[in-house]
């Protein structure tokens, strides 16, 4: 390679960095902005100038409001390991998971998102999450005749739980004792899974 191609190779990766630091500052402001003022008060003027950027800089790298807000919800894990190890032991791992969350107020940004929640771009993006989160990869995971409908089943305790949470009524279940909720839930796991608990 010689000097001319390698400052050009040099100059095509700060180019590359210097995008990926403009996206992740757009995506920082987006996060911070629906935090702190909800999905439906915050336009894309608002986060590019929070961001210091060219409001056509959204669009490009995220297609608009919609697809920036697709990606800050995503970046938030949803069941880290909970797809992994012996599908036997799944109703388990995902009843634990269930009853940790009874216990926990969700994250500043799920809080902040609740009060837009009758949003049509909120509500189009929360169910694409539910679909490329939760249901597709557990019925890959599950496999087997039916695996979305009883994917879909547990997805349904799941929000459900979620959202008797966000309501205030989960008080009484975080009262409970977990190993008890464990086994209770576990059993209503296992049932929409069609499988048996060990």
């Amino acid at each position: 390679m010689n000097r001319a191609e390698a400052a050009e190779a040099c100059a095509d990766r700060a180019r590359v960095r210097d995008r990926e630091a403009t996206r992740q500052r757009i995506l920082d402001s987006a996060r911070e902005l629906f935090t702190s003022s909800g999905y439906a008060q915050v336009s894309s003027r608002m986060i590019a100038a929070h961001a210091g950027v060219n409001v056509a800089l959204i669009n490009r790298y995220f297609g608009a409001k919609r697809g920036l807000l697709a990606e800050v919800i995503a970046s938030e894990a949803v069941f880290p390991g909970i797809f992994e190890g012996d599908v036997q032991t799944l109703p388990r791992r995902l009843a634990e998971y269930m009853v940790r969350r009874f216990n926990e107020e969700g994250t500043p940004l799920q809080r902040a998102l609740e009060h837009s929640g009758s949003d049509p771009d909120l509500q189009t993006v929360y169910q694409e999450r539910l679909r490329n989160a939760i249901i597709d990869p557990l019925a890959d995971y599950i496999g087997g005749p039916d695996a979305r409908v009883r994917a879909s089943l547990v997805a349904s305790l799941l929000v459900g739980v979620t959202v008797l949470r966000r309501s205030g009524g989960a008080a009484s279940l975080a009262g409970q004792d977990p190993t008890a909720m464990v086994r209770r839930l576990e059993h209503c796991i296992a049932a929409c899974l069609d499988t048996e608990v060990g």
